[in-house]
């Protein structure tokens, strides 16, 4: 039992050293996963949650896993600052090293996991576009009836369900993320609007694509901050795949994306603004992708 001057409420503290053991105790009423932190003790000071039971997960070995070889791995533990300090992460997925590089400051990557900055399903988690062009899987696991450890693996762009929600029920552990490496001649890039740079997004827009000479052969993007959940925008996706990149033949299609969000006002910025400059976030993102695909940047 935990009780102290600094946090106005009871509850019992865990720390298994298996999986297994994680998942019998998720199993229990008001049980909450702890991982880096720093996005539930503060909840917790502040009495926005009021957890009966917290499950730290930091003794698991196997949820340390970080890897890169036909594909990249990355377990439910590895911090921000592993990936950001990671030079294969960054040459390879430079729009991913980018997004993580600009969450808070040196203090909160050296807390904050990856996985947890999308299991907080927030519009303007500033790793989930990247990861989404990207491809990205999650692999979630829990116990069956029999007791058994079952897993299920989803497209992260499927994973979320509006702010603050995911597909994760009570008892799920989302225990890594599995990135496909990039084909030949493809690019990405991560870019975002905050008010200072570690800010969180007004919005934010990522792009991965693949060339084939002077044509995009394909793309994704996803943009934050810009409705209930980070999204793919299909419409623009489908108007730039199969052009020749030019940037002033290619207006119309940026334009493309204000229809493709939804954008609202919040504290940090109106819809309007959000839906205007939508466009020029994306060009810039694009420009950015295309050149590290290895292309030209013609007018």
């Amino acid at each position: 039992m935990v009780d102290t001057k600094y946090i106005g409420i009871n509850f019992n503290y865990y720390r298994p050293e298996t999986l297994k053991e994680v998942l019998k105790r998720l199993q229990e009423k008001g049980s909450r996963i702890l991982a880096g932190g720093t996005d539930l003790l503060v909840r917790i000071k502040t009495e926005a949650e009021k957890p009966e039971i917290i499950v730290e997960i930091t003794g698991v070995k196997e949820l340390h896993v970080l890897e890169m070889r036909n594909e990249l791995i990355l377990g439910a533990l590895v911090k921000l600052y592993e990936i950001e300090k990671n030079d294969s992460i960054k040459n390879t997925y430079p729009s991913l090293y980018e997004a993580v590089k600009s969450i808070g400051g040196t203090q909160i990557r050296n807390m904050a996991t990856l996985t947890g900055n999308l299991c907080n399903a927030s519009p303007g988690a500033d790793s989930a576009p990247p990861l989404i062009t990207l491809g990205a899987e999650v692999e979630i696991k829990d116990l069956n009836k029999k007791g058994e450890i079952v897993s299920r693996i989803i497209l992260l762009e499927d994973f979320f369900k509006g702010p603050g929600k995911t597909v994760l029920d009570p008892g799920d552990v989302l225990t890594r993320i599995i990135v496909p490496k990039p084909y030949k001649n493809t690019g990405s890039a991560f870019k975002k609007i905050a008010r200072v740079n570690l800010d969180i997004s007004k919005i934010s827009c990522a792009v991965s694509l693949e060339k084939d000479g002077n044509t995009i052969k394909s793309i994704k993007i996803a943009v934050g901050a810009a409705a209930a959940t980070p999204l793919r925008a299909f419409n623009t996706e489908e108007a730039l795949t199969g052009t020749i990149f030019k940037m002033n033949k290619m207006q119309t299609a940026l334009d493309l994306i204000r229809d493709d969000i939804s954008p609202i006002t919040d504290v940090r910025s109106t819809a309007e603004y959000r839906r205007a400059v939508a466009p020029v976030l994306l060009k810039d993102t694009l420009r950015l992708a295309w050149k590290r695909a290895g292309g030209d940047i013609p007018l």
